[in-house]
């Protein structure tokens, strides 16, 4: 299994719906998305996937939050890794 998190500081709480649209939680078979609200305007998004190369394929939540990072609209920080199983 290989993970993948996002963490984030959003520059206003508005842009919480922005993040809300492209991080929307699912499940579908080994991949997983959840996104957690910490405050009003930080949270981390959790996104697991069967294999490294699967989630280099996967990379739709990476890129818009690295966007909001980008426009300095979001400090994001991202960890990836396997599962040690």
């Amino acid at each position: 299994m290989y993970g993948r998190l996002i963490t984030f500081t959003l520059l206003a709480p508005s842009l919480w719906s922005v993040v809300e649209a492209v991080a929307k939680s699912y499940e579908e078979g080994q991949n997983t998305r959840r996104l957690f609200k910490s405050t009003d305007n930080s949270g981390f998004i959790l996104e697991t996937f069967p294999n490294k190369e699967e989630a280099g394929q996967k990379i739709e939540v990476l890129k818009a939050m690295q966007g909001l990072k980008e426009q300095a609209m979001a400090k994001v920080a991202i960890i990836e890794g396997e599962s040690g199983e």
